[in-house]
């Protein structure tokens, strides 16, 4: 066995003590109820997913089925955004709407490349953060987090002693957990073998200005290719026509000679377009009666400096079919809070693109591994 496969697990029944120094119980993740999505069972992550993909030349749609692979050959180890609304500083385990909804919308893709597996948390929630309840815990959710990693490595990842190759996938307050988790249990130890590629969206990974790696890590870089294995694809989104300032919630250096990674998915396919795979809400899910909408050849993104921050700049390009509604939609949301521009929707702008990336990354580090 590989010594990188060799982790310590929390004490199911242990404790830990949170930030404000309270003692709390452990959560014990070999209970399969503790997780959103895991490999053999029935669950939101296994199931296929339905797109309509709208024409850019007539406005014709058609249908396009997503189908995991349960034999897929790497995994995929996904932490979710801030989505909890209890009225609580911190999330408790039971698993909600929300949470099912965040692992539909951004892991349920990557099924097709890789084994999903993304655990419940007791995350900072919704109130915490807009001030309705107490300060929330985020030593707490790091804590859950770091005890699920390692139950994942010590249960699921050993495939015959030989370990598999991992992508993992965060996004804002998830971003943020597995970031620490990189620098602390990943970046510069044995176990970076296994990394196939970390997808930390909106959750403001740090470099240097002008380098690739330092920062946050330094022994793992910005992907600078479809096919680079090892490396971390990062990014804030942004409409183009309205940058962030210097009041924006993301894209900014956090101390002097720092910067916001921004990794544009398409650049690194080749492509001027995003592949945007949206999900479908409300009256437009019951139009289309398919989980995702897709605009082929519609969306752009370019990494972009301004003043102080790095950020992803979207654009809708004015001809093509659906091109009007999908930029109303993209101002809406950016108008409902213009310092998070187009945050909600930082995965799904490029899932396709990332998607795809996984899989190349996937082969590409198998190769390697032999």
């Amino acid at each position: 066995m590989r010594a990188w496969m060799l982790p310590g697990l929390l004490c199911a029944a242990g404790l830990l003590w949170s930030a404000a120094g309270r003692a709390q119980t452990a959560i014990d993740y070999s209970t399969p109820s503790a997780w959103i999505c895991l490999p053999g069972r029935s669950d939101v992550c296994s199931a296929p997913l339905t797109s309509t993909v709208v024409s850019p030349t007539d406005g014709s749609w058609s249908k396009r089925t997503y189908t995991p692979d349960p034999a897929a050959p790497i995994d995929c180890f996904y932490v979710y955004p801030t989505v909890s609304r209890e009225q609580t500083p911190n999330a408790d385990m039971t698993l909600g709407p929300e949470e099912q909804r965040a692992a539909r919308q951004h892991l349920a893709r990557f099924g097709a490349k890789c084994r999903t597996f993304a655990p419940l948390y007791r995350q900072t929630t919704i109130a915490a953060m807009d001030g309705g309840a107490a300060r929330g815990d985020p030593e707490l959710a790091y804590q859950d987090v770091l005890g699920a990693w390692r139950l994942y490595l010590a249960r699921h990842n050993q495939d015959g002693g030989q370990g598999r190759g991992f992508v993992l996938i965060g996004h804002s307050q998830g971003a943020f957990l597995l970031s620490r988790l990189i620098a602390e249990e990943i970046d510069g130890k044995p176990i970076q073998h296994g990394l196939v590629s970390a997808i930390l969206t909106g959750g403001d990974v740090q470099v240097p200005a002008g380098r690739d790696v330092g920062g946050r890590f330094q022994h793992i870089p910005l992907c600078h290719a479809a096919d680079q294995v090892g490396c971390v694809i990062a990014y804030s989104s942004y409409l183009a026509a309205s940058p962030p300032g210097p009041d924006a919630v993301f894209g900014g250096g956090f101390t002097p000679g720092s910067t916001s990674a921004c990794v544009n998915p398409a650049a690194l396919r080749g492509d001027e377009a995003l592949d945007s795979e949206l999900l479908t809400v409300g009256g437009v899910a019951a139009l289309l009666g398919t989980d995702l909408v897709e605009n082929p050849g519609v969306v752009t993104g370019a990494c972009t400096t301004l003043g102080d921050r790095t950020f992803l700049a979207i654009s809708v390009k004015p001809a093509g079919a659906g091109a009007a509604t999908l930029e109303r939609a993209l101002i809406a949301l950016n108008a409902r809070r213009p310092g998070w521009g187009l945050h909600a929707l930082d995965i799904n702008l490029a899932l396709g693109d990332l998607v795809d990336i996984v899989g190349q990354q996937g082969q590409a580090w198998r190769t390697q591994a032999g």
